[in-house]
């Protein structure tokens, strides 16, 4: 019998391809989608899995992609994304509308090309939002409304599509990763962002895939609608002084 099968957007990712390890060493079977065709042959590579490049805006090439790799499909996870940081006066209407379609839409559109087939095997969708979302943060506006819709989306599917689809979402603190690098590179700010978390460090990949892979497994039987904050505290503890 065939592995069951996890797609992951944005496999390229720190956080992607940290999932489609974990997910391997679960003996599932990651099949790997993003933009970055080299990241994704490295990473296919080393776990010895298939991969698709596409970007997920193009809604008609992500669903045909979608399509032929739908074989014995038990997980989806969508962590692909995008973040734009600008004060309101700053921002355009295009800025809202592309991170929309990058981190929302898109999700949107997964889901719907996979539904079918999740559904015949009792299958879990897994997104990704992030802190912002629950707690205010200057310039955030753009990435928290779509990653808002993300979690709106998350739970509305989750009683949508019960019971034989546990849709759950992820929300991380600021985390290591290609996107984060301009900004936790510089080390004074580091320590700084370090010490507003209870638990004083940066995210690492490694902090979301075991959880994730839980998520995703037969042995999650009864947690779906579900935003897990994943932040050293930050989201729910106020530190001491």
């Amino acid at each position: 019998m065939s592995k069951g099968k996890i797609i992951i957007i944005g496999g390229s990712g720190s956080i992607g391809s940290s999932i489609a390890k974990e997910v391997k060493d679960n003996d599932f079977e990651p099949h790997l989608i993003g933009r970055n065709f080299s990241s994704l042959e490295e990473i296919s590579k080393k776990l010895n899995c298939k991969f698709d490049t596409v970007d997920v805006t193009d809604s008609p090439k992500l669903s045909k992609v979608l399509e032929r790799c739908q074989e014995n499909l038990h997980g989806l996870v969508y962590c692909a994304g995008s973040i734009t940081l600008k004060s309101l006066s700053l921002a355009h209407e295009n800025d809202y509308l592309e991170s929309f379609k990058v981190n929302t839409l898109g999700a949107i559109n997964a889901i719907k090309s996979t539904k079918d087939i999740l559904k015949k095997n009792n299958g879990s969708i897994l997104l990704f939002s992030t802190i912002a979302v629950k707690q205010g943060f200057t310039n955030h506006s753009i990435i928290s409304t779509a990653k808002g819709g993300l979690e709106g989306l998350t739970v509305s599917l989750a009683a949508e599509l019960a019971p034989n689809i546990r849709v759950n979402c992820i929300a991380p603190s600021i985390t290591e990763s290609k996107m984060t690098k301009s900004i936790i590179s510089n080390d004074g700010l580091r320590k700084v962002i370090e010490s507003l978390h209870p638990i004083p460090k940066i995210g690492e990949a490694e902090d979301f895939s075991k959880l994730a892979a839980f998520l995703l497994s037969k042995s999650n039987k009864w947690i779906t609608g579900q935003v897990i904050h994943v932040n050293g505290g930050r989201s729910t503890i106020r530190k001491k002084d």
